[in-house]
């Protein structure tokens, strides 16, 4: 009977350890399943009905695809060598994806694998902070939400979005006392772009002293530093046209060069506080903090983001600062963590009673009032085409290694070639290189395939450019209705 009885309260135990496992590890697991899901699909049905674009996916998918192939990645999309553009090392890591599956598809997944990552991951760091699971819960949810997560995965695939895991799996193992583990994971984050020095060096900084990690930290401090100028010094120049740096112009109002740039922007405060003031940049910070409003009560780790987003902010490219584009990454990374921090000061009855319904009410009203959802004015889900198949069969027709102008958004699901240009190019230049640098050959394609409104309803040089081939009597038409144009050149 006594075997019995203590056998029954073993089973009990048992079932309710598998009950809190289910109650919150379970729960985040599923909620990082049904959303990677969720956004797996959304934008894989973007991309098949002709949503998604040259910039930047075709860019790094016809890159990739040349280094699996072991050619050298000049992007005839761009006119530029793939290292010209950005210092992406990660991308030799992402390579061999493409010998099991050679499919642009692979780069969307990965997206979206990426970015979902963080749900567990921010559990985690937060049962290692000691936060309570019904708390640590809230927080990835909100984390999962956040409307610059869904909009990373809308924005198909940059090298960055890995930045996100990698920052926050650094964390993790520092919170763990695994240092070595924490050194490579910031040194992994530095590959995904030559701006992640910005954010790697402070982060360091800071987890040297949050886990008295000081040797960690100053080897991976060093090493950012001494990568951060090869890049800029060395990389960028040697692969760009020009044998300078291609995107300085953006930081126009304080100089030329980049040590001109960061002279002016130090010396400027004025300046540099009037930019930052304006609508759009608060609009910008306050959709980025505050559906992890507990951040707020970290300023020390949000400071670690100070670098990369200032950077961001001043640019005159106004991508950089939007939420619904990939220059959010680190910040995003760098604010969840944040958040963790804030939650576990107030992490007490009856605090935490108010701030789990909180967290999660400002999770869901973040991603109403400024993410993607299908079915919002924001929801661009749905592609640009009511009819896939018909361009699909007219992409049959052409040859695998045949020179060919794509549109801008049929161009990613024809960049496994050699030569491939953005229509309209070769025509008419377009997005090509650098102004200093000629132009492709106008005899550069055999093929050229758009989508039947490209001309004149995306830009007058798209319309130029159809004026030249219908005025070349090399040129066929080979297709032509509703959905799709498409001409081959006979001679």
């Amino acid at each position: 009977m006594r075997g019995f009885v203590g056998t029954h309260r073993a089973e009990s135990r048992l079932i309710r350890v598998r009950s809190a496992v289910w109650s919150h590890a379970g729960l985040v697991g599923a909620a990082t399943v049904m959303t990677a899901l969720a956004y797996s699909i959304l934008l894989l049905h973007r991309h098949a009905m002709f949503g998604t674009q040259i910039f930047d996916l075709g860019i790094f998918d016809q890159g990739v695809w040349l280094l699996s192939r072991f050619k050298e990645p000049f992007v005839t999309f761009r006119g530029l060598n793939l290292f010209a553009d950005h210092s992406s090392w990660i991308l030799f890591l992402i390579t061999p994806l493409y010998w099991i599956w050679s499919d642009v598809r692979v780069l969307l997944l990965l997206t979206v694998l990426a970015v979902t990552a963080g749900g567990p991951l921010v559990y985690a760091i937060a049962r290692t902070e000691g936060i309570r699971k019904p708390l640590a819960t809230a927080l990835a949810v909100a984390y999962l939400l956040h409307p610059a997560a869904a909009w990373n995965m809308w924005d198909a695939f940059h090298p960055e979005v890995l930045a996100i895991p990698l920052l926050l799996a650094a964390y993790l193992f520092a919170s763990r006392k695994s240092m070595k583990l924490a050194a490579v994971a910031l040194l992994l984050t530095l590959l995904v772009k030559e701006d992640a020095a910005l954010v790697v060096v402070p982060f360091a900084l800071y987890l040297g002293w949050r886990f008295k990690a000081w040797r960690m930290s100053g080897v991976v401090m060093t090493l950012a530093v001494l990568l951060f100028i090869f890049n800029f010094e060395y990389v960028l120049p040697h692969f760009s046209p020009t044998g300078t740096l291609i995107y300085t112009s953006r930081y126009g109002d304080f100089g030329n060069g980049l040590p001109e740039i960061v002279w002016n922007v130090v010396t400027s405060p004025g300046e540099v506080i009037s930019i930052l003031a304006t609508p759009t940049k608060l609009i910008y910070l306050s959709a980025m903090i505050l559906p992890m409003f507990l951040a707020l009560l970290a300023p020390e780790l949000l400071v670690v983001a100070a670098p990369i987003t200032l950077a961001n902010l001043l640019s005159q490219h106004g991508y950089q600062s939007q939420i619904k584009y990939h220059y959010t990454v680190y910040l995003l990374a760098i604010v969840a963590l944040a958040a963790i921090r804030g939650a576990s000061r107030i992490d007490r009855e009856p605090l935490t009673r108010f701030a789990i319904p909180a967290v999660l009410i400002a999770g869901i009203v973040g991603v109403v009032a400024a993410g993607p959802l299908p079915g919002t004015p924001r929801g661009e889900w749905g592609g640009t085409t009511g009819d896939p198949a018909a361009i699909n069969e007219a992409l049959a027709m052409i040859p695998d290694d045949a020179p060919l102008s794509a549109d801008w958004f049929i161009g990613p699901h024809v960049g496994h070639r050699d030569v491939v240009y953005m229509y309209s190019n070769p025509f008419v230049r377009d997005y090509w290189s650098v102004d200093s640098v000629a132009g492709p050959p106008i005899d550069g394609a055999e093929w050229v395939v758009m989508r039947a409104n490209t001309p004149g309803e995306y830009g007058e040089k798209t319309e130029q450019a159809l004026e030249i081939i219908k005025a070349d009597p090399s040129w066929e038409q080979v297709i032509a209705n509703d959905a799709v144009l498409l001409y081959h050149r006979t001679d």
